[in-house]
């Protein structure tokens, strides 16, 4: 096992060196004496603490694990260097890339025992925010399940998500753990976290060197937050795809308290039926299973999809009520909420299930593109605004949501709140991208009128 899944292919997210400047600074404070044993091509540069760090950064993402260390080493010999997490946990990175992880974890502890407010050694600002912290626990987590220490792992990946509980790959990472300690019921509900958060990552090609094969719960927890996505092809493959390999591997149990394998593969082909808009069947499906197992959210979850399509909205809204109060801190079923109480015009209780749902994942373009809608019909345009260019912004979960129609939202809302010009400037770009965009000619050419 090795933590080389993580170290390379998390890189490129741009979250462990997210505050890394990665273009050439010149300090003119003197040199610095290091060692002759590590060399740093830092070129014509000032031997800076900061310089060194930002070209062992570059040799970091180039996966050139002793260049980089060498730099870091000689950025740390200076007092200013040994003051900055970053530069710690950058330390630390490289020597997992080069297996060295105990010597890792070293480095991440030296990370975390700086307090937030310190200075990063290669730029002025910001200084070192608290929630910079969740990346050095999640490293430090990753490095001691390289050591097959699973208990601290997970302690430490906790550590983080206490921070920052919205970043997916914690939540994958404590998955795998778990699984290696046979708490398959908690690995599952993980990995179905980490999919929720962040659908579109090839998680476990990231970390295939973690993965075990025969870990068919990750396939099940794809399965279910596939499904609560409403991604149902997908949430049929991944549950195919676990079936297979849990055949194959009776000896790991699953389902161990909540519910059996024959009751899970019930709720499977409720998800078939749904998939197909069999809509009564798979209603009925539903009902027997709640009728046995009263508490399981996966069959009110789907309930709530299937009352949904069959537009028969305040029984949707009980069901996701029930959803809601099973598992609290699952942004999905109050975002789905606030999507029948938008539908039912409800809209306050549809705004704070949006904002539940903001709170537990971060936000996302979908809902900050909902709450937009509503703010406009309410006659709220500077909400509006503010909730479309934040959905402009944001990652897309769901789907469902052109990104042209919130630019179109956000010409509207500029128009509504008397900033015409903005407004005119916004609906020429949906008309380039779209020039046959109806309600965009149409604000075309009520802006002509007041310009």
């Amino acid at each position: 096992m090795t933590s080389k899944s993580w170290v390379l292919h998390s890189l490129p997210y741009g979250l462990i060196l997210s505050g890394c400047i990665l273009g050439i600074l010149e300090f003119s404070n003197p040199p610095t004496a290091y060692s002759q044993n590590r060399t740093c091509n830092i070129g014509s540069l000032p031997a800076h603490p900061g310089n060194y760090k930002i070209r062992g950064t570059i040799s970091l993402k180039k996966e050139l694990f002793r260049e980089a260390l060498d730099c870091f080493e000689i950025a740390l010999q200076d007092e200013r260097g040994r003051k900055d997490p970053e530069l710690w946990n950058n330390h630390g990175l490289a020597l997992a890339g080069l297996k060295r992880f105990d010597e890792a974890i070293a480095s991440y502890d030296r990370a975390l025992q700086i307090k937030p407010g310190g200075k990063f050694v290669d730029r002025s600002q910001p200084l070192v925010q608290e929630e910079d912290y969740y990346l050095w626990w999640f490293n430090r987590g990753t490095a001691l399940l390289d050591l097959k220490r699973y208990q601290e792992a997970i302690a430490d990946l906790d550590q983080s998500l206490k921070i920052k509980s919205d970043y997916g790959f914690v939540w994958f990472f404590r998955g795998l753990a778990l699984f290696r300690l046979e708490r398959y019921e908690e690995a599952l509900i993980s990995y179905r976290r980490s999919v929720l958060l962040s659908p579109n990552s090839s998680y476990i090609i990231k970390a295939k060197h973690f993965f075990s094969v025969q870990d068919y719960v990750v396939y099940y927890g794809e399965a279910e937050a596939k499904t609560r996505l409403g991604r149902y092809k997908d949430a049929i493959r991944a549950f195919e795809r676990g079936k297979r390999i849990r055949l194959g591997n009776p000896e790991i149990k699953l389902f161990q308290s909540n519910i059996d394998e024959i009751t899970y593969e019930n709720y499977i082909e409720g998800v078939y039926s749904l998939e197909r808009g069999n809509y009564s069947q798979s209603l009925n499906t539903f009902d027997q299973i709640i009728a046995t197992n009263p508490n399981y959210a996966n069959a009110w979850y789907a309930k709530a999809d299937t009352l949904f399509a069959l537009k028969r909205y305040d029984e949707a809204i009980k069901a996701f009520d029930r959803v809601t109060s099973i598992e609290p801190d699952d942004y999905a079923g109050w975002y789905k909420k606030g999507n029948v109480l938008r539908e039912s015009k409800r809209y306050e209780e549809a705004l704070q299930s949006y904002q539940k749902a903001i709170s537990l994942s971060g936000g996302f373009a979908e809902v900050w593109h909902n709450q937009g809608l509503i703010f406009y019909t309410q006659g709220k345009y500077v909400d509006a605004i503010n909730a479309y260019n934040r959905s402009l912004k944001a990652n897309t979960l769901w789907g469902g949501v052109e990104r042209i129609n919130t630019e179109y939202g956000l010409a509207a809302s500029l128009y509504g709140a008397g900033r015409y010009k903005e407004a005119s400037f916004t609906v020429e770009k949906v008309l380039k991208e779209k020039p046959n965009h109806k309600q965009g000619l149409e604000l075309r050419k009520l802006l002509k009128s007041v310009l």
